[in-house]
């Protein structure tokens, strides 16, 4: 094992080499001892910045479930795991240099309909922005790196969810203040947003591609379009309602989709929150607004070329084949993607033995 190079006198080096001492026994040490070793592990993880892990290399053969139970035996207050996994993230500021937002309105207002729909954003520490996301889709996670990386490093790990024993992956990077304009509340930035109708097309834009979904069904021999939008933010719908009508359209709800209460369908799991839906359902007001939308999300770039290419009473025999097509090629996308983060997930967690459910169908 590769242990960390950390420079030590000579009395630190003698501490080590007593936390080396196989059966060393806490309890047994004078208090003396029992100080420097106090002192010692502090200075290693609270001053040196080091964590359990690395300590637990340090001292060689050791794991960071020792190093923490031997903080605890000495008393040696211990950071919490994601503080932890932050600052080293923060420390190596240099390998990845975070450069500030240079982008357009549109590029701003996109971002806040992706962040308002989907994204996750925190500050970690003063002067940064935590951004992050989960999906089982490479088209999202393809989306993501594609605003991010020029911004900041993207960190890409896999994540299994034991409410639904599924895996799935974790994306997210650590980008400076000048993003500090995702953290606003919805309200706050609705007004700047409406202010032009290319910032109001953009932000519409990222809400597709995080919340809503291209609806390209059959209706009765024909083909029907909708343009959905899901979420359990009720005043967010209305104001996406709102929007659109200035813009010309005719939207209907925002209405009760799914019931607080109710559990999902695949999973049971209950829902803690109203779930609501807004649709566009007029064939000619669907293609004339996916026209104007600035919709970045490659699967729904995909759908909406379909959706575009498609005229007014054409029969479904005609479309369906191209959408199943497409439903197709989406799915075993998806599915290679969860199956690789469940191979990349459990080469790391070996203690994972067996799967409890099938491979994605």
């Amino acid at each position: 094992m590769q242990r960390p190079q950390v420079t030590l006198d000579s009395r630190q080096d003698d501490l080590l080499v007593l936390l080396r001492k196989k059966g060393l026994s806490i309890k047994r040490l004078d208090e003396g001892k029992k100080g420097e070793l106090r002192a010692f592990l502090d200075y290693l993880h609270n001053h040196r910045g080091m964590s359990l892990t690395d300590v637990a290399k340090l001292i060689g053969n050791k794991t960071s479930g020792y190093t923490s139970w031997l903080c605890a035996q000495l008393g040696v207050q211990t950071r919490p795991f994601e503080e932890a996994r932050l600052k080293g993230i923060h420390e190596k500021r240099r390998k990845y240099e975070r450069r500030p937002f240079d982008g357009t309105d549109e590029d701003k207002a996109y971002l806040l309909g992706l962040r308002h729909g989907d994204l996750s954003v925190s500050t970690p520490w003063k002067s940064v922005v935590r951004v992050s996301t989960s999906t089982t889709h490479p088209a999202m996670a393809d989306l993501f790196r594609s605003l991010f990386e020029p911004y900041g490093h993207v960190y890409q790990h896999p994540r299994y969810k034991k409410d639904t024993q599924a895996y799935e992956w974790n994306l997210s990077t650590i980008v400076d203040e000048s993003f500090n304009f995702l953290l606003r509340e919805r309200e706050d930035v609705w007004k700047w947003v409406a202010s032009r109708e290319s910032t109001t097309l953009a932000y519409l834009a990222g809400i597709l591609d995080a919340e809503g979904s291209i609806g390209i069904y059959s209706n009765g021999r024909g083909t029907a379009l909708q343009l959905l939008v899901y979420n359990t933010h009720l005043r967010l719908l209305e104001f996406i309602k709102a929007s659109l009508s200035i813009l010309g359209y005719n939207p209907v709800g925002p209405y009760l989709d799914k019931k607080s209460g109710t559990s999902t369908s695949k999973y049971r799991i209950e829902r803690r929150k109203d779930y609501w839906k807004l649709a566009l359902a007029r064939f000619e007001q669907v293609q004339d607004l996916l026209h104007r939308l600035p919709i970045r999300h490659a699967e729904k770039i995909r759908r909406k070329e379909i959706a575009l290419a498609i005229k007014s009473g054409e029969r479904w025999e005609e479309v369906g084949p191209r959408i199943h097509k497409l439903r197709d090629q989406i799915r075993t996308e998806r599915d290679k993607f969860v199956i690789h983060a469940e191979e990349h997930y459990n080469e790391h967690h070996p203690a994972r033995l067996v799967r409890t459910v099938g491979r994605p169908s």
